[in-house]
């Protein structure tokens, strides 16, 4: 299953989130595709993928003490194909 977090920081938790970003291993069963920090609010944005959605929000939850994080399950647009 292939999930997009967006992560808001506190404010206040600015350095807090810094350290988290840099330090935190994804579990076992989660893999991170990508991790941006974007120009302007939301602050990140994560793009990995997790077995089920517990694996998902374990892994989101070790950074809601900074952040306020909103999580969507990404599912393909059917016919779609990148251009090679």
């Amino acid at each position: 299953m292939l999930f997009l977090t967006t992560l808001d920081i506190i404010p206040g938790k600015t350095e807090e989130a810094m350290y988290l970003v840099r330090k935190v291993k994804p579990p076992e069963r989660v893999k991170v595709h990508q991790f941006l920090k974007l120009f302007g609010k939301p602050d990140f944005a994560i793009v990995f993928e997790a077995l089920n959605e517990e694996d998902a929000v374990d892994f989101v939850l070790k950074f809601s003490s900074c952040s306020t994080p909103k999580t969507s399950l990404c599912n393909s647009v059917e016919g779609y194909e990148i251009n090679k």
